[in-house]
């Protein structure tokens, strides 16, 4: 997000940002209000994990074989450490 999170920033919150409200031609002759920035940080947040989501795509082997044919029972992952998931 360290690229992504200025960029959405300065759409939003600068006078010449496409998404500012207040921008002479804001997008869709509308734009956007942000309430203590959190349409930046949620609209960062958000579109970055839906993105990374898609690239990733489904986890093989689990749910589909290695040429992704659905399998009837979904395979048993072995547990995590109990220290980690405590942190």
């Amino acid at each position: 997000t360290g690229f992504v999170y200025p960029v959405v920033a300065h759409a939003v919150w600068s006078p010449q940002g496409f998404l500012n409200a207040k921008a002479v031609t804001p997008l869709w002759g509308v734009g956007a209000l942000d309430f203590a920035g959190s349409l930046v940080v949620h609209l960062t947040g958000g579109s970055t994990a839906l993105i990374a989501t898609y690239l990733l795509g489904p986890r093989r082997g689990r749910f589909y074989d290695h040429r992704g044919t659905p399998l009837q029972t979904p395979k048993e992952f072995p547990g995590h450490s109990v220290a980690l998931q405590m942190l």
